[in-house]
C-alpha cells in the first residue's frame, strides 16, 4: 500500500481532535434520536431497533464525517475536488431526504435505493481517478461503493418485510421477526468499523514506525 505523500510538517494533529469531537457528537445525537424514534410518540418512519441507529452513525460517519476532514487535509490536495463530489451528493440527499421525511412528509425508500445505486457508480467512477495517485483514498472509495449496497439491500428488505401503523417504514424495529436482517446490520457494523479503524490509522497516523527507520538508515530512502 503507497502511503500519503509524508510531511511532517503537514500531519493533520487537528483533524484528528476533530474527527475525535465529530464522532462523539454523531453518537451523543444518534442516541437522542434513538430516543425520540422509539418514544411513545415516534416520529416518523416508526421504531428503530439499536443495531441500525449503530448503522445509522456509521454511515453518516463514513460519508459525511470523513470526507468532510479530508478536504482540510493539505496533503491530499489535488484529490479534494473528487472527495467533494462524495460529499455534495451526500449533502444534497441529506437536505432532500430530511425534508420530505420529516417536513412534507412523502419521503419513500424507492428514491433512497435510487440515490444509493447512483453513489455507487460514482464511488467506484472516483476509485478508479485516484487508484494510481493514493491507494488508501481509492480503497476507501472502493468501501463506500460496497456500504452503499449494502444500504440498498437494507432498504429493499425493509420494504418488503416492514411497516408502520401510520405512514411509510424508514427504520427496521427491534422484534425476533426481523432477527436475521439485524445480525446481518452487527457484522456490517462491526466489518465496516473494523476497515475504518485501519483507515484512520493510515491517513493520519502515516507509516510512524517506517519514517522513524528511514531517519535511522538514510540509504534506504
Amino acid at each position: 500500500m503507497t502511503a500519503l505523500p509524508e510531511n511532517r510538517h503537514q500531519l493533520p494533529h487537528a483533524l484528528r481532535r476533530w474527527l475525535f469531537g465529530g464522532l462523539t457528537l454523531i453518537v451523543i445525537s444518534g442516541l437522542y434520536f434513538h430516543h425520540l424514534q422509539n418514544a411513545s410518540a415516534p416520529l416518523p418512519g416508526g421504531k428503530i431497533a439499536l443495531i441500525k441507529t449503530l448503522w445509522l452513525g456509521t454511515v453518516l460517519a463514513s460519508w459525511y464525517l470523513l470526507p468532510l476532514l479530508m478536504l482540510f487535509d493539505r496533503r491530499l490536495e489535488k484529490l479534494r475536488s473528487l472527495v467533494a463530489l462524495l460529499l455534495l451528493n451526500m449533502l444534497i440527499r441529506a437536505m432532500v431526504e430530511l425534508g420530505m421525511m420529516y417536513l412534507w412528509h412523502n419521503w419513500h425508500p424507492y428514491y433512497g435505493i435510487g440515490h444509493d445505486l447512483f453513489s455507487v457508480m460514482l464511488c467506484l467512477v472516483l476509485a478508479t481517478k485516484v487508484r494510481r495517485c493514493i491507494p488508501i483514498i481509492s480503497t476507501y472509495f472502493i468501501v463506500m461503493a460496497i456500504l452503499f449496497a449494502v444500504e440498498t439491500g437494507f432498504a429493499w428488505y425493509m420494504l418488503r418485510h416492514v411497516s408502520t401503523a401510520v405512514g411509510t417504514a424508514y427504520y427496521v424495529p427491534d422484534s425476533p421477526v426481523h432477527l436475521p436482517v439485524l445480525v446481518i446490520t452487527a457484522v456490517a457494523v462491526t466489518m465496516t468499523w473494523a476497515y475504518l479503524s485501519y483507515f484512520i490509522r493510515a491517513w493520519l497516523y502515516p507509516q510512524q514506525g517506517l519514517s522513524s527507520s528511514a531517519r535511522e538508515n538514510p540509504q534506504s530512502r
